[in-house]
């Protein structure tokens, strides 16, 4: 697989990217993204650019992504391209033979030690720093009145200058780019080459059933599987990592015999791994000891799979791009994860997603509300029991939610609601890695991931205490915060879309209805989050059959969002609830002057009345549109209260 690579950069810059890369003739597939300055939070996928194996980026773009994207640099490489002496040095010398009197403009406020070559060029070199585009337009109109006609700057400084009629001098070359493209194909290849060693050794491990030890030429253990755990007794590998495998094996001399060929000794096959004619380590297999059925991994059923992965959280929002991110991240972990965020946004779909992003992903994932369990219960679900331990007991016993989990992950969601006793128990079975069932004396060992969530703040229950302070310490890891809806209203509209597609409407019904009222679906606050947007749509689904057109259809959907908002007490979003103004139907029945005039009216509907917002939606002037509300007598209407 060819090596990936985006590099983002400004539109007139695109071109000498280009010919740096038919220089090189690299194996690699290239793109590039034109990004305007400035812009680059509209444009940035993030799961576009994560399918790429490293970014190459620069200047304004650069600082954007580590200052708001500081997650997605956990997981792709960026490149940064730096200004070089040679590049500068070369502009400086084309700018000498244009005029004296040179501007040298960068991002920020950086200057370059240049002094000796001013001196020979004999020029008038101003450096300049800019921090967005209107600064440096009036930092280049200022010297362009005192006399400065020539630019050295990046690709948007340059289209700046042209834009003032000035010279303008790319400080970038052909030549470094193509060096610079080498270096990062380099890095690129090696984090690829990487990657694709640490899947197939995951794969390795994960389907080998049979014990195998990977170690280090000093005979270290540095990863094994799960049959080499149980096979040594252990259940966690933090608990022989680092060891030597003669610690628990009978090993030859390996310094000694260590053929480059595997070889047989008694009961394990030695295969080693040799770099460079040189063992760098050993693969270890134990022949004939595959591990017969033990507590713990009886029980598992195909149910217990997770339905959900990250590509069905629907979100725009830059907070719920970073929650997903920092998701991913944590997926790669085993460490326990604790999911913080009202009810109803959504924390159960996360824990699925970041089950399906692990390595666990094809064992089960068990969730598990503890508020919906009775107490008296609770105990014998999560942890089983033996034939007798209490009255009404099943023959041979059950086995409890964390070893049917065995393997995999459990999610216990609503931890706050857990009686303090349970607590006790669950935080020695998450530090012992054990469990015992009720009225049983075996130990079984587990290996279970463990994700919890809650829409409670566990500080002020341990304060209250009502919550163990070492067992929210023990479950709280890695923590992740989930905003609710009213704090990313960007992810309103394509949720209530999704929500209208799933109950039975089409696209067009769908774009149609949210289209026409969007300004009061997300002036509305939706204290119950995803949940209560699933309400509304539901309750206006069981009322689609009366609307025999869209223009029905439409005075329903506004009927019931009235009705809903009302006996919410949000009397301050009826306001901002339009009356159907244009339908599918009657679209094609209006003339010209009725069709603008409920564009206009809808756009400034959608804007909150906002006029500058709605100008630019409307691709037209402040003053034209303002002249177009006169005309069409929109100002007496409730479009602008």
């Amino acid at each position: 697989m060819a090596v990936k690579i985006l590099v983002i950069t400004h539109r007139n810059f695109a071109s000498l990217v280009h010919d740096a890369k038919e220089m090189v003739n690299l194996p690699v597939e290239l793109d590039i993204l034109e990004v305007e300055f400035g812009e680059l939070n509209n444009f940035i996928d993030t799961d576009t650019i994560m399918k790429y194996d490293l970014v190459i980026t620069s200047g304004a773009h650069l600082e954007l992504i580590y200052k708001e994207f500081e997650e997605l640099t956990y997981h792709v490489s960026f490149y940064p391209l730096e200004l070089i002496e040679a590049d500068l040095v070369r502009s400086l010398v084309k700018a000498s033979s244009i005029s004296n009197k040179v501007i040298l403009m960068t991002y920020a406020n950086k200057t370059h030690a240049l002094e000796e070559y001013v001196q020979i060029l004999r020029l008038d070199l101003v450096q300049l720093g800019f921090k967005d585009l209107n600064d440096a337009k009036d930092q280049l109109n200022n010297y362009k009145s005192m006399g400065y006609q020539t630019v050295i700057g990046t690709s948007s400084v340059c289209q700046m200058a042209k834009k003032l009629g000035m010279n303008d001098i790319l400080i970038y070359s052909s030549e470094y780019l193509k060096l610079e493209l080498i270096k990062a194909y380099q890095l690129a290849s090696t984090k690829h080459k990487m990657i694709s060693f640490g899947k197939v050794k995951n794969s390795f491990f994960l389907h080998t059933e049979g014990p195998v030890f990977m170690l280090d030429k000093e005979n270290m253990i540095i990863e094994m599987n799960k049959s080499a755990l149980n096979y040594l007794k252990k259940t966690q590998k933090h608990e022989i990592i680092g060891d030597k495998l003669d610690d628990y094996l009978h090993l030859p001399s390996l310094s000694k015999i260590a053929p480059l060929k595997p070889y047989e000794y008694k009961n394990l096959m030695i295969d080693p791994i040799v770099i460079n004619s040189k063992i760098d380590g050993y693969i270890i297999y134990v022949r004939g000891s595959m591990n017969s059925t033990k507590p713990g991994s009886a029980g598992k059923i195909g149910s217990l799979k997770s339905k959900y992965k990250f590509g069905n959280i629907i979100h725009q929002s830059q907070k719920m791009k970073k929650v997903i991110l920092k998701s991913k991240q944590y997926a790669t972990s085993d460490a326990p994860v604790l999911i913080f965020g009202e009810s109803g946004t959504g924390k159960e779909l996360l824990a699925h997603s970041i089950h399906q992003e692990s390595n666990r992903n094809s064992k089960p994932f068990l969730p598990v509300n503890c508020s919906a369990i009775p107490q008296n219960i609770l105990e014998s679900e999560l942890f089983g029991y033996e034939e007798g331990a209490f009255t009404g007991t099943k023959k041979g016993g059950k086995p409890g939610y964390f070893e049917l989990a065995q393997d995999g992950t459990i999610f216990l969601d609503e931890i706050g609601e857990l009686p303090i006793d349970i607590q006790t128990k669950l935080l020695r079975v998450l530090q012992e890695k054990e469990v015992i069932r009720l009225g049983g004396t075996q130990i079984i060992p587990l290996n279970v991931r463990i994700i919890t969530a809650t829409n409670r703040s566990l500080v002020k229950l341990i304060e209250q205490q009502k919550f163990r302070s070492d067992f929210y310490y023990r479950i709280n890891v890695l923590q992740i915060d989930i905003p609710p809806l009213r704090e990313r209203k960007e992810d309103i509209v394509g949720i209530l879309k999704s929500l209208l597609s799933k109950n039975g409407f089409t696209k067009t019904e769908s774009e149609y209805l949210v289209n026409n009222s969007k300004s009061s679906v997300v002036l509305y606050s939706w204290p119950g989050n995803i949940r209560e947007l699933e309400n509304f749509v539901q309750r206006f689904a069981a009322l689609k059959s009366i609307a025999n057109t869209s223009l029905d259809l439409l005075k329903t959907f506004n009927d019931i969002l009235f009705e809903f908002l009302e006996e919410k007490g949000h009397q301050d979003s009826l306001l901002h609830i339009p009356s159907p103004s244009l339908s599918l139907e009657n679209e094609n029945k209006l003339t010209n002057d009725e069709l603008e005039k409920a564009k206009i009216k809808n756009v400034l509907l959608q804007t909150s009345g906002n006029r500058n917002k709605a100008a630019k939606s409307l691709g037209m002037s402040r003053t034209t549109l303002w002249r177009k509300i006169k005309q069409y007598n929109l100002e007496a209407e409730d479009t602008l209260k």
